[in-house]
């Protein structure tokens, strides 16, 4: 962390860490643990045997920065892997191969498939039976491939990927533990995951890349040209014109609040503190959504519904989310407070019913949960399954509330931004792509807001989005990679010659300067990032003709005295060229 604020690169603490005292006052996480109440427990306690889980989200656009520091500042490093194991799709794919089936036919059976059954593991493949009839029909082979298919052992391995983040530090060298290999891009991989690192008792961290942290970089750096003003994110002040905007479904472009689903949500729950943003980014996920959690909130927060508990012992574990539960942190107190767990074990119980895919595999699960429950607070048996089911219902991708302590500040600081800095906010959103809108729909988002756009230029665009003021208030200027066809790389490459040399003064400067291809050149033109130069049909004839007569980059004696003179481009040409372009 002390390395990416020196370097300006954003970065923040999120999971479990974030119930860290000793986390929050190095400036690892945000959120205040003792003030907001978080569970300790969840990140560490007395039972626990894994080293402690420290997630850091990083600017995704330097992610790769932090990363060559980390091979350099710890040799004894690498990533943890992926074990890529099968689904029916895959399976069917892979032995269909070996059984000698067609491709074409291999496809039909994997898209049949569906969202019914696609989900299913190999062993299950008989509930799928339907499908099976439809594509093969009395084909042998049917019955062969759903042979071979119900024995696949489960949790078979297909593949090792690299982790999206998880680097393991060690003090001896990782060979000792695994053989080591080479990703296709580059990093340095253990042929361990991550629930075998823990087993080993090694030390992972997560360096996981976020685009909105790129945006908040993107938008800082454009604030400080455009106002002469360093904004620290971390100090943001409430402010109620913020909330009004979110409580009215105002949340495009936001960090998490920005889908259809969440913008419902803005309005009808109305949040007007970060504890009910907080909770808004939790409760739309499939563990809140599964256990039945979302509206009973939704209508207690409102207070057209009464707080009620599942049982009196639940009250000051479940107060705070209006008696529903909402996060992974209650799960754990539950099995803690209610069924009589110590620590470990209630880890062990969140773990265990957040995952599960057969009822079998928790019914031990449920036995100790029911006599525990019984022990500790004197509960029924149908009370203890009632409750075990509350749980056993949250399966699936819950938050932990550390977690969305995290995300929940994410979420007002691109809200902040947004509505006082909405350019060079926009201007981050359209260089880093963070969200699920397409740029058309972003501009668009922009133009709503009185911002308008510049056109591409050779000599005023950058590589990214970047703010403009003029007498008509601020406008975005395109980069030069916006054309299609320009590299984000190429784009650097020009903008750093003019930076250091100076404005090219023609498209012959700009040839005998750089080397650049001559297709770059052309979707330049077309795109009329010359236009202050030349005129675009003039500039696609120069372009031919210097890529005949030279070299880009090493100069040229041709001149275009005689350049033949060409009709000016129609409006409607010219359209037609931009957006193709």
């Amino acid at each position: 962390m002390n390395y990416c604020r020196s370097r300006g690169i954003i970065a923040s603490g999120r999971g479990s860490a974030a119930g860290s005292v000793i986390c929050y006052l190095l400036g690892i996480t945000q959120a205040d643990p003792v003030e907001n109440g978080l569970l300790f427990e969840r990140f560490l306690h007395t039972g626990k045997r894994a080293m402690p889980d420290i997630d850091i989200d990083i600017a995704s656009s330097r992610r790769d920065e932090v990363f060559s520091w980390v091979e350099e500042r710890f040799p004894n490093c690498a990533m943890v892997c992926n074990k890529i194991t099968y689904y029916l799709p895959s399976a069917i794919q892979d032995l269909g191969r070996a059984l000698g089936i067609p491709p074409h036919i291999r496809d039909n059976l994997t898209r049949s498939l569906g969202r019914d059954f696609r989900h299913l593991r190999p062993h299950k493949a008989q509930e799928a039976q339907i499908i099976f009839d439809e594509v093969l029909g009395e084909a042998p082979v049917k019955e062969v491939l759903l042979y071979l298919l119900t024995k696949m052992e489960r949790g078979f391995v297909r593949q090792v990927a690299p982790h999206s983040g998880g680097w393991v530090l060690s003090k001896f060298p990782l060979s000792h533990y695994s053989p080591l290999e080479r990703s296709t891009g580059g990093l340095r991989c253990l042929q361990f995951n991550k629930d075998d690192i823990e087993r080993l008792g090694l030390m992972k961290l997560d360096l996981l890349g976020l685009r909105m942290l790129g945006v908040f970089e993107r938008a800082r750096e454009e604030i400080v040209k455009t106002e002469n003003l360093w904004l620290d994110l971390t100090k943001l002040p409430e402010d109620d014109a913020v909330w009004e905007t979110i409580q009215a479904g105002d949340t495009m472009t936001l960090f998490q609040l920005e889908s259809p689903a969440q913008m419902q949500m803005s309005v009808n729950l109305k949040p007007e503190n970060k504890q009910d943003l907080k909770d808004q980014v939790a409760l739309v996920r499939p563990g809140p959504i599964q256990s039945d959690s979302v509206h009973p909130y939704v209508r207690r927060r409102k207070g057209v519904e009464e707080v009620t508990y599942p049982h009196e012992s639940l009250e000051s574990i479940l107060k705070r989310s209006y008696g529903v539960l909402l996060y992974q942190e209650q799960v754990m107190a539950i099995a803690h407070h209610f069924a009589g767990f110590n620590w470990e074990a209630a880890d062990t119980f969140r773990k265990k019913v957040s995952s599960f895919e057969d009822e079998h595999e928790i019914r031990e699960e449920l036995q100790r949960f029911t006599e525990g429950a019984k022990r500790t607070v004197n509960a029924d048996a149908s009370k203890a399954m009632e409750v075990f089911g509350l749980c056993a219902s949250f399966r699936g991708y819950g938050f932990a509330e550390s977690h969305a302590w995290a995300f929940g500040l994410h979420a007002y600081t691109s809200a902040w931004l947004r509505h006082y800095y909405p350019a060079e906010y926009l201007a981050g959103v359209m260089t880093e792509q963070p969200g699920m809108y397409s740029a058309g729909t972003i501009r668009q988002e922009a133009r709503e807001r009185d911002i308008g756009f510049g056109r591409l230029d050779i000599n005023a665009s950058s590589y990214r989005y970047t703010v403009e003021k003029t007498a008509y208030g601020k406008r975005l200027r395109p980069p030069l990679s916006a054309a299609k066809g320009v590299s984000v790389e190429v784009a650097k490459q020009l903008v750093l010659e003019r930076l250091c040399r100076g404005p090219y003064l023609s498209l012959k400067d700009m040839f005998e300067r750089i080397a650049i291809d001559r297709d770059v050149l052309e979707a330049l033109d077309r795109a009329g990032a010359f236009d202050r130069l030349v005129d675009r049909r003039t500039g696609l004839y120069q372009v031919g003709v210097l890529a005949k007569q030279s070299q880009p980059g090493q100069g040229s004696l041709f001149s275009f005295d005689d350049v033949p003179s060409f009709p000016e481009l129609s409006t409607m040409e010219r359209l037609t060229w931009e957006y193709e372009l």
